[in-house]
């Protein structure tokens, strides 16, 4: 940041004196460095969303800083089935007798119903229950993925 402000200010200073550099020069010292050199994305004194115009010091200050648009917000639809449905089965025991638990009412992989645990145990529970009717590739992508858990939750965590 500092080099950016002795930039400004020394063109400033340059146009004020009179003393002002050819366009060309200003340029380059704004856009390749001091030294000159391939300016690549993000390198020199100004960050890609700023654009400096050049003109003449006799032409008066000029607009330099380019400010991106903020995005056009989103059209949302608040009533879709999952959003309508939200909350919908938090009162089933108080008005129905407690008859029905919530987690029969929940709609899902079977494995997972009414189900909490880490991801080692939840694919360990999914291999004793559907592994029988996997596909072989599905199959072997979970006990690779019980491999590799079972290595990661014996080597690190307070579990061990």
């Amino acid at each position: 940041a500092g080099g950016t402000m002795g930039t400004l200010l020394q063109l400033a200073r340059w146009g004020l004196l009179g003393r002002s550099p050819s366009l060309v020069q200003t340029a380059r010292s704004l856009h390749c460095g001091e030294r000159g050199g391939v300016r690549t994305a993000g390198s020199g004194p100004f960050p890609d969303n700023l654009v400096l115009q050049l003109s003449s010091p006799f032409q008066g200050v000029s607009s330099w800083i380019h400010v991106k648009e903020p995005p056009e917000p989103k059209e949302v639809d608040r009533w879709t089935e999952k959003r309508a449905l939200f909350g919908v089965y938090d009162n089933i025991g108080i008005l129905g007798d407690f008859q029905v638990h919530p987690k029969d009412l929940i709609t899902g992989p079977s494995w997972l119903r009414g189900w909490r645990g880490n991801e080692l145990q939840r694919c360990i529970r999914k291999k004793h229950i559907v592994g029988h009717r996997m596909f072989d590739q599905d199959y072997k992508n979970l006990n690779k993925r019980i491999r590799f858990l079972y290595k990661r939750f014996n080597r690190t965590g307070k579990h061990r």
